[in-house]
């Protein structure tokens, strides 16, 4: 692989389509996404293309349909659809219902998935409530089998394994990882094994290398044991969702195995670049979808590492087999770092050398789970076959806890600024192709030296003071940012994994001061979680007599060192160049009448008034609403509602 690979005429076609997808984005007309008309809250007949796999989720089911017509008249619009009873109906079957339709349900919490905003990226503002499908014609043949094999094949691991190991089955084998449980999940997290649950190009290649290798041995001619294999992975493509993933591996072998066929050698990269290529002009709001971007860009780190690296390892037998998949490990993960940190705000330390272990034993269970499914008509081969995954699933769980075991397995981080991640990127890509650019020249040297560089100045660029509001169902909460001097959270009511990736989103790992409005379960409920994520040096909250989960969270965070302190209207709380003053409720809000603060009530409230070097910010009526004053300007107020965040520079 050499620079000139960047000239041709397929990649220059490929930077061409996304320039011109990026473009669109940024230049569209604001609003153009909603152009689909009033919404009705209900009666409305819908018919359409159910385009998912549904997924069960707290008691309905949710897929993505492509509408067709609306209350009678044509329309060409996706809605996310929540449904109690599908009808029998599955991917690929035209369906009719009765709905109401509505703006997608959100929680703009800064740092967290933007439900509302992930669906308009991918075409989808309306969604629409349904009791029962009702279903009209069935999908095409190939589809209607291709989801009949898929839940055949979940029902297979549901009946013969334990919850979690059905989970990983399901994640590996099919890359159904929706009942994998949050323990489980967040074990696959800090281990750097999250990406094996997701079907993958190694899915379809180990599907495409089976047939071709039955057929081989049954004496079926190369050209038809090609196109055997491609059919059968194409026919596992379809089961396993059409995911990303599934269709850039897909779409790499049949580019591999077609110029095999023909006796050319096509070249993984051009495989690649056709792969995205073809994903983007079929679904250009792929571009923005974080599986997407992840999958490419692990694969391009493995295709040009490997590609430039691998004919330097001078080792021989297994010792050369086992660096070779070292280097698998880092060139996949070297560009995953800086988007790990900025969708999911951690990365996992350990995930270069657990992979090393886990993506083989990954694909032994993938085999064994395949010959589960296989053997599933035979009782007594089928009892073994069983016994025998359970165990492997077993062992493969029981390694992926011990690496997320390890003290430093992962650490949470905050996400990185746009400079940085040009940085990282651009070092990255001198790393990649430093053997073509020669260890032996100065230039590789200096050329890295500039993106570390950069990265390391980015650390001092100023940072902007800000105030930011945002709640969920009953919690109204307020961030103060006050530059790169610290964080200080209002009311952490809400989740506090979400808390604390909003504080990790605002670039700090810790909390300078927790202000606490009420006594009610509200205005704290996330604190508890909230501290055994990123530390919190002080917390100020009402007298009164205390809930009891209140009172051990208090006690807890007291035995870490947390200052905690009581106070009373008109108190004054000193925090570096902050001044903080509790201030009687001003009862603002008509939904939540505070008429003053007595101590006796949980539902009584404080208002709080932060008074920095150039700036006020008032917190008002439990959050309900904020004012602020930049210097001497003119005192602006912002409301705090359910489902959007707001933030405004101080």
């Amino acid at each position: 692989m050499r620079f000139s690979y960047y000239k041709r005429p397929l990649f220059l076609l490929l930077m061409f389509w996304v320039a011109c997808i990026l473009a669109f984005r940024i230049y569209s007309p604001a609003g153009a996404s909603r152009a689909q008309g009033p919404l009705s809250a209900s009666g409305v007949r819908v018919e359409g293309r159910v385009a998912q796999y549904p997924v069960h989720s707290r008691g309905s089911w949710r897929f993505t349909l492509e509408a067709s017509a609306v209350e009678g008249e044509a329309a060409d619009i996706s809605f996310m659809v929540y449904a109690r009873d599908m009808g029998g109906a599955s991917y690929g079957d035209k369906v009719a219902f009765t709905a109401g339709l509505a703006e997608p349900f959100n929680y703009a919490i800064p740092g967290n998935l933007d439900w509302r905003g992930y669906l308009a990226e991918q075409g989808i503002t309306v969604e629409a409530r349904a009791d029962r499908l009702a279903v009209l014609k069935k999908a095409p043949f190939i589809i209607r089998h291709a989801a009949a094999f898929r839940a055949n094949a979940l029902k297979i691991f549901d009946e013969n394994f334990t919850a979690d190991r059905a989970s990983v089955l399901a994640g590996i084998v099919l890359g159904e990882k929706k009942s994998v449980s949050d323990e489980l999940k967040t074990a696959f997290q800090n281990s750097g094994a999250m990406h094996l649950l997701v079907a993958s190009g190694s899915n379809v290649g180990f599907v495409t290398f089976l047939v071709y290798f039955l057929c081989s041995k049954l004496k079926i001619r190369k050209k038809y044991s090609g196109l055997l294999a491609l059919l059968f992975a194409g026919f596992y493509v379809l089961a396993a969702g059409l995911e990303a993933p599934l269709v850039r591996g897909y779409i790499m072998f049949l580019a591999a195995l077609g110029g095999y066929l023909l006796d050319r050698d096509s070249g993984v990269f051009q495989g690649l670049i056709i792969a995205c290529l073809a994903i983007l002009l079929i679904e250009p709001a792929a571009l923005f979808d974080a599986g997407f971007r992840m999958s490419f860009i692990a694969s391009y780190g493995i295709t040009a590492g490997m590609t430039l690296w691998d004919g330097l390892i001078r080792l021989k037998g297994p010792a050369r087999s086992v660096s070779r998949v070292i280097m698998v490990s880092f060139f996949a993960q070297a560009g995953l770092y800086p988007l790990m940190a900025l969708y999911f705000h951690k990365i996992s330390l350990i995930s270069i050398a657990s992979n090393v272990l886990l993506v083989p034993a990954s694909g032994i269970i993938m085999g064994l789970g395949f010959v589960t499914l296989l053997s599933s008509w035979s009782g007594f081969l089928a009892a073994f076959v069983t016994s025998l995954t359970g165990a492997g699933a077993g062992a493969f769980i029981w390694l992926v806890k011990a690496f997320a075991a390890f003290r430093y397995s992962s650490v949470m981080v905050s996400p990185p600024s746009a400079i940085t991640l040009t940085a990282f990127f651009t070092f990255v890509f001198i790393l990649l192709h430093a053997p073509l650019i020669g260890f032996g020249k100065r230039r590789l040297y200096m050329l890295a030296a500039v993106p570390l560089l950069t990265i390391f100045a980015a650390g001092f660029l100023p940072v902007k003071s800000l105030v930011s509001v945002f709640s969920d169902s009953d919690t109204r909460s307020v961030a103060v940012r006050q530059g790169s001097a610290g964080l200080f959270l209002f009311n952490p009511g809400i989740n506090g994994r979400k808390l604390s990736n909003c504080v990790l989103h605002y670039g700090f790992r810790s909390v300078e001061g927790v202000f606490i409005s009420t006594l009610a379960r509200r205005d704290w409920g996330g604190l508890g979680e909230l501290a055994g994520q990123v530390k919190i040096k002080k917390v100020a909250l009402p007298y009164g007599a205390l809930p009891e989960e209140l009172r051990e969270i208090m006690g807890a965070l007291a035995g870490a060192g947390t200052r905690i302190e009581r106070v009373w209207p008109q108190d004054r709380i000193l925090i570096g160049e902050l001044e903080i003053r509790p201030d009687w409720g001003s009862g603002q809000d008509p939904d939540r009448e505070t008429p003053g603060y007595t101590g006796r009530g949980t539902e009584e409230g404080l208002d709080w008034h932060l008074e920095g070097p150039k700036f006020e910010v008032r917190v008002l009526a439990d959050g309900a609403r904020v004012a602020v004053r930049h210097g001497a300007g003119e005192e602006r107020f912002l409301k705090n509602r359910a489902g959007e965040a707001m933030e405004l520079e101080l």
